[in-house]
């Protein structure tokens, strides 16, 4: 029994709108604290985490540079009125990683960098059809909703989405019927994740990716990958597109990028960038937070920690380690992983959050994702032990015989 967790749980209910938070007696616990891979709630209880909390802690949590960072100066700028260098920086510095050439925006979250996205879209190619995927999630923002899939969350909304977008199923097939779309059709945009996270690690096809880049340059419409999952060496690779071999016009980046900070970025090749023209006194897309100066000092400074650990290694090295323990222990379920980003499917609805509380109780926090709540998902930082994955497997094979 989590006595304290369960106090303030009550708490919470009574002071947050209740949608937000699922509450069940002492569930979810509470947390008090969290280094490296652990984690403590407030009554003492001990988790090894698996998900660098959405994929964002990918050095582990509270990484002793972030104290180094805060020393150095100051915490908060003007946003597009008086630029700090940390911004210019920080710009400078994932341009060069998308290869050089790229302009962008920096803003506070996934659901913002997609809006950018949308909205530079929106004025390059006028309005617009915005063509997504099933399973696809880009945020819960009105403009990055209209992409959202999954009726849980766009059903109370759909009256006010400033986009109007179809749908189509996550595989090559689906091309010939965006073709015949644009065909008919204006399409302001096509928006993609390389790989959908909360739809349970669902790799796209390289034929759909590859095609979508074809005929995107056929009709003249922009192509936004949404990487705030993908981005930063998760995948083995700077950027999922990197696997692919190919560049969207537009990409929305974030989660990794600053270690624990809200921070993200609509980065774009410079004639789509271009489209915003120049300011003439005052930004008219702009946030209080944007190009914070603390939040960017701590992302240069966790884009320096990934090429100090080489965390591209560290993925491909944590995608064998998982991939052989399943061999090993000859662990019979759908498994989908690369890099860093693994999901186990056990084809069965909502099994994914019962195997959740199921770990929870036993001191791992995972993910439970998935179309139907069907998968068990990890996202473990560049620093996890080969120990704790084996007996993260050990415990999956035991869950897997009840």
């Amino acid at each position: 029994m989590r006595k304290r967790s369960s106090d303030l749980l009550r708490r919470l209910k009574r002071v947050e709108e209740g949608d937000f938070t699922f509450v069940e007696g002492d569930f979810p616990p509470v947390i008090k604290g969290a280094k490296g891979i652990f984690v403590e709630d407030v009554d003492g209880n001990i988790y090894r985490d698996l998900t660098s909390f959405f994929g964002v802690s990918m050095l582990g949590h509270s990484p002793d540079f972030i104290k180094d960072e805060a020393e150095k100066g100051f915490f908060h700028g003007m946003g597009d009125l008086i630029p700090a260098e940390e911004k210019i920086l920080l710009l400078e510095e994932i341009s060069a990683l998308l290869g050089g050439g790229w302009k962008g925006v920096l803003v506070s979250d996934g659901a913002d960098a997609v809006e950018a996205c949308l909205r530079t879209a929106l004025l390059k190619r006028g309005p617009g059809m915005v063509v997504a995927f099933e399973g696809a999630y880009h945020g819960t923002a009105l403009g990055a909703l209209s992409a959202t899939w999954g009726e849980k969350f766009r059903e109370r909304f759909r009256q006010v989405l400033p986009f109007p977008a179809r749908f189509f199923p996550f595989e090559e097939a689906s091309l010939s019927r965006i073709e015949g779309l644009a065909r008919r059709e204006r399409i302001m945009a096509i928006i993609i994740e390389p790989i959908q996270g909360r739809a349970g690690i669902r790799v796209a096809p390289n034929s759909l990716l590859q095609g979508l880049r074809e005929l995107s340059y056929r009709h003249g419409i922009p192509l936004i990958f949404d990487e705030i999952y993908t981005g930063f060496y998760k995948t083995t690779k700077p950027f999922a597109r990197d696997l692919y071999r190919l560049e969207p016009d537009l990409i929305a980046l974030g989660k990794a990028l600053s270690a624990s900070f809200p921070l993200s970025a609509c980065m774009g090749k410079g004639e789509f960038m271009d489209a915003w023209g120049q300011s003439r006194g005052e930004a008219s897309y702009t946030f209080t937070f944007s190009g914070n100066p603390f939040f960017c000092r701590v992302a240069l400074r966790t884009l320096k920690e990934y090429r100090k650990i080489k965390a591209w290694e560290k993925a491909e090295e944590i995608q064998e380690w998982i991939e052989e323990g399943l061999v090993k222990r000859g662990i019979r379920i759908k498994h989908r992983g690369l890099g860093v980003l693994h999901g186990f499917d056990f084809g069965k609805e909502g099994e994914g959050f019962r195997a959740f509380r199921w770990f929870l109780e036993r001191g791992w926090i995972t993910l439970p994702s998935g179309i139907k709540g069907e998968v068990l998902e990890i996202i473990p930082p560049f620093i996890i032990q080969k120990e704790v994955i084996d007996q993260f497997l050990r415990e999956l094979s035991a869950y897997l015989r009840l």
